[in-house]
């Protein structure tokens, strides 16, 4: 495919079509076509997420349950822990539904606490996009679900792309304006590429890594195939004059939004300073033409980035969350001993190496 063509959910068109929870349940097309209809649809609840995360241990299955109010349902990450016979799941931005209710919320708790017996599950955390001192976090926690621990960004930034291409322009930053013009007369040009352009990516991202200091690098290549191969993915490149790769942004799509789930970037070269501004304004354009209604610029809980983000306008939105749901008391018990164990351990081996360097 063309990442030009990422697949969208056109505004107008917007589905209020209810699947039954068998079929959601059965089939994964009926699921994705699902996710894509809610406003809380998001690129970690589509089949892709899942198929990228295999390598990781990952079991997919996807949990849904009929309530009065429709369908709710989570795409449930499994994974296996040791020692003991147990696993955890995580239902990433989850639940999804059409309207969050107590019998929805309760009957959603129902089909975890029975998926979590079947697996031998001693915990189940959700992290959905519920907006923050929301009735919907209070329903989670009524229906038996506690806080828990964060693994997502708790607020990210939405830009409105149903506005009009000159009322976006108008709402960036004068630095953000500034630099994309500047980045224009230096030569630099952004465009679309497909999976031709996965090379150039992957080393201005291990360059970025570098420099910031990721602790790991994230499969972006997985991640790339499998929602290319679905029509769901797109990268944004700038090169300068001589054609350097200068930054890059990997977009997702994931039902009314697309998602900047990636960006790299590199500090050599006239115009890296304003490279980036120029990548993300072009995603930003382009994501508008193929009708999607937001484009989500991904977590802003560093004040850094979210400083740099704010550049672009949107509005900052803050999450509620997240909840975990112990389903095994006895189990959870043990695998929290044996983590706080290996985390002791680990600290005691860093700061041994540590010793041993400065001797």
């Amino acid at each position: 495919m063309t990442t030009a063509s990422a697949a969208a959910v056109p505004r107008a068109q917007a589905s209020e079509a209810r699947a039954t929870a068998d079929a959601l349940r059965a089939e994964p097309a009926a699921w994705d076509a699902f996710v894509r209809a809610l406003p809380l649809g998001t690129f970690r609840q589509m089949t892709a997420w899942a198929e990228a995360n295999a390598g990781w241990g990952w079991v997919p299955v996807r949990v849904v349950a009929d309530s009065p109010d429709g369908p709710v349902g989570a795409q449930l990450l499994m994974h296996r822990m040791r020692p003991g016979p147990w696993s955890r799941g995580y239902a990433t931005r989850a639940p999804l539904a059409h309207h969050y209710t107590e019998a929805s919320i309760g009957a959603f708790t129902a089909a975890i606490r029975g998926q979590a017996e079947r697996e031998r599950l001693t915990h189940v955390l959700a992290d959905p996009e519920f907006p923050r001192g929301g009735a919907e976090g209070k329903l989670m926690l009524a229906a038996g679900w506690r806080p828990g621990t964060r693994v997502q960004p708790s607020q990210t930034r939405v830009v409105d792309l149903t506005l009009s291409q000159e009322r976006l322009w108008s709402g960036l930053s004068s630095t953000a304006r500034w630099s994309v013009n500047k980045a224009r007369r230096l030569g630099i040009t952004a465009c679309e590429v497909g999976a031709g352009g996965l090379s150039a990516f992957g080393e201005l991202y291990r360059e970025t890594a570098l420099r910031v200091g990721f602790r790991r690098l994230d499969r972006f290549e997985e991640v790339f195939r499998a929602f290319d191969a679905r029509r769901a993915a797109s990268i944004v490149l700038a090169r300068d004059a001589a054609g350097r790769p200068m930054g890059a942004v990997m977009l997702l799509a994931g039902g009314e939004r697309i998602f900047e789930l990636y960006s790299a970037s590199t500090r050599s070269g006239e115009g890296s300073s304003v490279a980036n501004y120029l990548v993300i304004w072009e995603a930003i354009v382009r994501s508008r033409e193929r009708g999607f209604a937001g484009y989500d610029l991904w977590g802003t809980n560093e004040p850094n980035l979210a400083r740099f983000k704010a550049h672009f306008g949107g509005e900052e939105r803050l999450f509620d969350g997240p909840y975990e749901l112990v389903t095994d008391r006895p189990g959870r018990m043990v695998l929290s001993t044996v983590q706080r164990l290996r985390s002791v351990t680990s600290r005691g081996r860093e700061a041994a190496d540590s010793d041993q360097q400065t001797a």
